[in-house]
């Protein structure tokens, strides 16, 4: 799943951006090329399955050149990105109202994906964040590696904030005894 893509500044990724949305396949080719690792990592931190969230990614890549002509540039365009993975992750939780489970394989698949960018003990992390139920594992990846707010992940998972806060508490609580 790695995908090896050079590091690329800010302005020449807006530059890609315009390039793609004058239609040029190879600039969104270089933007897939650049977030692909990032979107992967977050959709299998969603989901906890490899299967999943290859799949999810693609979604992502494929919505999101479908709506690029609606970035406006407000925003970097991973941020874009990120929400668009995060919007289809959800999407398919609340459509099939099933958790979605872990494959047998994915410890290894992802041990072996981010091997060449992650330490022992950032891999360890990585590895509780899935382990962890997926309403908190959710609220988890959408306030400390996202960002956003409780009010924001209220909305996105239809849940009230004060919920959200129950449930971080819970998921880093769940953290702490998985580490130790």
């Amino acid at each position: 799943m790695a995908v090896n893509a050079k590091s690329l500044e800010p302005e020449s990724i807006l530059e890609l951006v315009k390039r793609a949305q004058g239609g040029s396949v190879s600039a969104f080719e270089s933007l897939y090329r650049h977030h692909a690792n990032h979107i992967f990592l977050l959709c299998l931190r969603m989901s906890g399955c490899k299967g999943h969230a290859e799949d999810f990614m693609q979604e992502t890549f494929i919505k999101a050149w479908q709506a690029l002509s609606s970035f406006k540039g407000d925003s970097q365009f991973s941020t874009w990105l990120h929400r668009i993975a995060v919007n289809t992750v959800l999407a398919d939780k609340r459509k099939n109202s099933l958790d979605l489970v872990h494959d047998h394989d994915w410890e290894r698949e992802f041990e072996q994906s981010l091997a060449a960018t992650h330490t022992a003990s950032q891999m360890d992390l990585e590895k509780t964040i899935v382990q962890l139920p997926s309403q908190a594992r959710h609220v988890l990846v959408l306030h400390d590696l996202m960002g956003m707010t409780h009010q924001e992940i209220g909305q996105q998972l239809g849940i009230a904030a004060g919920t959200s806060k129950a449930h971080l508490n819970r998921a880093r609580g769940l953290m702490r005894e998985l580490l130790e």
